[in-house]
């Protein structure tokens, strides 16, 4: 793995980990860099390397909160490239408020808080039924209306009992046959 990409991991299995325990996972100061948040004190483990050779830490010091955002954010986000994780992050408000007026490759120590992660993350999680009817609010905004049968495929997807994939493949299907 990239370095680049080991940062931006690090930094979403905090931001997550701050939604679902309200705990930091570390301890360790996030800086708003050109390429993104970083995390000093692991950029300084790995200075100068373009891959990761050793991990610094052990797994096994991680509790089972810990392990489970891990986990999830692997799953979540591990297959995405270096590039693409930074380019979330360059969008999202913790990263562009802690860059403020810096320009694209100005240098920046400014630090991404604790406080402003957990507070635009937290803002990402919704509940099921809210998700599903703010869905079909924005469609029929759009003028699209969705039916029960989809706001039952949509509500499926919310809970992770259907993967998006899954639901939009029968989707298609279902649009095939008729």
């Amino acid at each position: 793995m990239t370095t680049m990409k080991l940062q931006k991991l690090v930094y979403y299995c905090q931001a997550w980990h701050l939604v679902r325990t309200k705990q930091a996972m570390f301890e360790d100061r996030i800086e708003a860099w050109p390429q993104g948040p970083v995390v000093k004190s692991l950029f300084l483990k790995h200075r100068g390397q373009l891959l990761v050779g050793a991990w610094p830490g052990d797994a096994r010091n991680l509790d089972v909160e810990e392990r489970a955002t891990l986990d999830w954010v692997h799953q979540k986000y591990g297959k995405l490239s270096a590039e693409s994780l930074s380019g979330m992050t360059h969008i999202e408000s913790p990263w562009k408020n802690a860059r403020g007026l810096s320009g694209p490759e100005e240098k920046s120590s400014e630090e991404i808080t604790k406080e402003q992660i957990h507070h635009y993350y937290a803002r990402q999680v919704v509940d099921p039924e809210q998700a599903v009817a703010y869905a079909a609010a924005n469609a029929a905004i759009e003028g699209v209306e969705f039916d029960d049968d989809w706001q039952a495929v949509l509500r499926s997807v919310a809970n992770s009992t259907v993967s998006p994939d899954d639901a939009i493949r029968a989707e298609i299907e279902r649009a095939l046959r008729t």
